[in-house]
């Protein structure tokens, strides 16, 4: 039992770093033509390509699409990843600041720039007997201008 609430807190703590980690990645991919002209406004292909390879390295995971990920072999985690939302406000779609709200995940944020909101999800590894915890992280982040 306490190995398995160990690997609950782990879990926990590393799901939340590498999905930070991913919207920080996703948030450096801008469109160049906007930000010449003063606008921050994210090209989004490459910010979700960045962030799907940002939780592929630091998660230790394959992506068998662009919402859900497997573990690799030697990776700590046994259940697929799912991308549950991924949002990006800029300057193309919203004005700063706005008040976030979105009740399905219960996120309700100030934000004053440019921001991606992203939620993750997965299972807790289970090495004994058990079944792991569901796992829901979600990160606004804000690019500030």
């Amino acid at each position: 039992m306490q190995y398995n609430q160990e690997a609950d807190r782990t879990a926990n703590r590393q799901v939340k770093n590498a999905l930070e980690l991913a919207v920080h990645d996703a948030a450096l991919a801008l469109d160049e033509a906007q930000l010449a002209q003063g606008n921050i406004v994210f090209d989004q292909v490459q910010a979700r390509d960045n962030f799907n390879q940002s939780l592929v390295n630091n998660l230790e995971l394959k992506s068998f699409s662009n919402k859900f990920f497997e573990p690799e072999v030697d990776s700590y985690y046994q259940d697929e990843f799912e991308v549950e939302r991924i949002e990006f406000l800029d300057d193309s779609n919203a004005t700063f600041p706005m008040d976030y709200n979105n009740n399905q995940y219960n996120i309700v944020e100030r934000v004053n720039g440019p921001s991606i909101v992203a939620v993750l999800s997965t299972k807790s590894p289970r090495y004994f007997r058990g079944e792991g915890i569901n796992i829901r992280k979600a990160v606004v982040y804000e690019y500030f201008k």
